[in-house]
């Protein structure tokens, strides 16, 4: 199907469902309101103006989950950085802090330009309302994302008229935070369904009230600490639970089908749309070319820069798949070809949510890709519900129990119907006379699709590493290995091994009131459940500062890195170092300190 992107606007219902034809427009920066907002074409034009903030690199193009989302799971794998925003070692001038609150800002005068002049344009009332409802929301998200990022920024509900328009001050965080749902709630109700869509790239009802959930969640967190958004989380979490929303059986398969241009609304519920239209990149998605698996050309390029940190690969449970989706349990050769690592190699494994292996769009660019950055995913949702619901009672509730459940079942294979993956290789014979790795073979077992590599020291198999899981298995495969040795050599000989699967149908890792009895247990796991599930979305240091925890928790890692990574990883300590309780918060650019007369800098800044 084809991609639709955020250039490609407004639609009836009817044409949008049918998935045949779409109307393109180009975006719009300044508009003249004297002699435009008048058609349908000029507010399609006008909305995806509203729309581009997403997709440039200060956004989610790169930084919102490159630089500005370091925490405790990953760090920038370029030991040559010093001084950077990532780094939490930079300062006022930095460009894409200021880039960032820019690139904000331009999307909220847009939409304040487009709310002041829509009731001039001569189009189908439905039409119009929603193009009011979506601007209305994306106003309200980026006024959110500021205050996430910045705090006190200040609030701007009319689009620039004079140079005097530019001088704001600085605005609470309740102020803020009550206009942000004031605007959202309203938006919920002009916006269409999202079975209006076959697509992800639109603001719908699910997205509005799924992003209403998230922003009473910051409310009830630091620094408001107002439990009384827990309820208001809840209800915002249902009403997507009642728009037919389900998740993939397959977490791998949510990502793989954004690296392929594909559509689940039923999981996916918004995305940020990267696309390519005559030969050249249209938008800045860098979506597994900075993170990703490094790679070379021959697979698309990817820098690799994101790597894992031992805490977060250790974290994860014996048996939960997320860990080698999200953590690459593999590098590639020059060849291209898959190579298991070892087990004491963790700081070396890439962030790697999105491969380039899967992207589908040629030719593959190397600085751009074509793959989509999911804003808001069901399980999130679901995690959410999980969290407040348990906050609002005295013990962990059914309801809390079946929304984690839900996101752990499939977390741990049991959505999968289709049979069982290969867990690992037990090598039980080394053999001899295996001078390079032998290559090898999984066959038999009633699946597809596993494939593992091997190690040799001394003229022995000592390991074999699995690069890929397969699925549909009803036995262990047979282990074969070939080759593993030289041109003229003796031939090796004698290894062998045992295939293990993983047991996803039989294990059970629900939480009950067994396992987690209290509310206190339940908030720990939830917790722990958003890192497993939601990594490297950029959710990470929102969920760490809004629980209190973001100092604490990269000091701690700081420690941790500096006393047990190899000495070739110890400089992945830096960002952690750095931290300190200014960071909660990132300093507001030099240039509007300069320009504003009326806003006041951070606290540290």
């Amino acid at each position: 199907m084809m991609k639709r992107i955020l250039i490609l606007l407004f639609i009836s219902v009817f044409a949008l469902s049918s998935c045949k034809k779409f109307l393109e427009v180009a975006p719009t920066d300044s508009l003249a309101p004297a002699n435009y907002y008048n058609t349908e074409a000029d507010i399609n034009a006008a909305l995806t103006g509203v729309y581009d903030v997403l997709g440039k690199s200060a956004t989610y193009g790169r930084s919102l989950y490159f630089e500005m989302d370091v925490a405790d799971d990953a760090f920038i794998a370029l030991s040559s950085w010093t001084q950077d925003i990532g780094l939490y070692n930079y300062n006022p001038s930095d460009t894409k802090l200021t880039e960032a609150w820019v690139a904000f800002y331009n999307g909220i005068n847009r939409a304040n330009m487009l709310l002041e002049n829509i009731d001039k344009a001569n189009m189908d009332p439905a039409k119009k309302e929603a193009a009011r409802g979506e601007a209305l929301f994306l106003r309200a998200y980026y006024h959110f994302i500021l205050t996430v990022n910045w705090g006190n920024v200040p609030l701007r509900l009319s689009s620039t008229k004079t140079p005097e328009d530019t001088h704001f001050p600085n605005s609470p965080y309740k102020t803020n935070y009550e206009q942000i749902v004031k605007d959202m709630e309203t938006a919920a109700e002009l916006v269409n369904p999202i079975s209006s869509y076959a697509h992800a790239g639109r603001v719908t009802k699910s997205v509005v009230w799924g992003i209403l959930a998230r922003v009473n969640l910051k409310m009830a967190g630091a620094p408001l600490n107002d439990a009384s958004r827990y309820a208001e989380v809840v209800k915002w979490a249902e009403k997507v639970k009642t728009a037919g929303h389900s998740l993939n059986p397959s977490y791998s398969q949510v990502f793989i089908n954004m690296c392929e241009d594909k559509y689940d609304t039923r999981e996916s519920l918004w995305e940020v749309e990267f696309n390519r239209k005559n030969g050249t990149q249209e938008e800045d998605g860098s979506v597994g070319a900075i993170n990703g698996i490094g790679a070379n050309a021959s697979i698309g390029y990817s820098y690799g820069a994101k790597h894992t940190t031992e805490r977060y690969y250790s974290s994860f449970a014996d048996g939960d798949l997320r860990r080698d989706w999200n953590i690459s349990p593999y590098y590639y050769a020059a060849d291209g070809s898959r190579v298991g690592y070892g087990p004491t190699q963790i700081y070396n494994r890439y962030d790697a949510k999105w491969r380039r292996e899967y992207e589908t769009t040629t030719p593959k660019f190397n600085g751009t890709t074509t793959i989509n950055f999911p804003l808001l995913r069901y399980s999130d949702v679901l995690l959410m519900l999980a969290e407040a619901e348990n906050e609002i009672g005295s013990v962990p509730s059914q309801k809390a129990f079946d929304a984690i459940n839900e996101v752990r079942r499939r977390a741990f294979g049991k959505t999968l119907t289709n049979g069982e993956l290969v867990k690992s290789v037990t090598v039980t014979a080394g053999g001899s006379g295996y001078t390079v790795a032998p290559t090898v073979t999984l066959t038999g077992g009633g699946g597809t699709g596993a494939k593992a590599t091997a190690t040799v020291a001394s003229g022995r198999v000592t390991a074999v590493y699995i690069t890929d899981m397969g699925s549909g298995y009803t036995s262990a495969p047979t282990v074969t290995f070939t080759g593993g040795y030289a041109a003229n050599a003796p031939v090796a000989t004698g290894a062998t091994a045992t295939a293990v699967l993983t047991n996803t149908q039989t294990a059970n890792h629900d939480l009950t009131l067994a396992n987690t009895p209290t509310k206190e247990d339940f908030q720990t796991a939830v917790r722990k459940e958003r890192s497993w599930e939601l990594g490297y979305e950029g959710l990470r240091r929102f969920d760490l500062i809004r629980w209190g925890q973001f100092v604490t928790e990269m000091k701690a890692l700081a420690n941790e890195i500096t006393t047990g990574a190899p000495d070739a990883y110890k400089y992945a300590a830096k960002s952690a170092q750095n931290v300190s309780d200014k960071d909660v918060l990132f300093a507001i650019p030099a240039t509007e300190l300069s320009l504003n007369r009326l806003i006041i800098p951070n606290n540290g800044w």
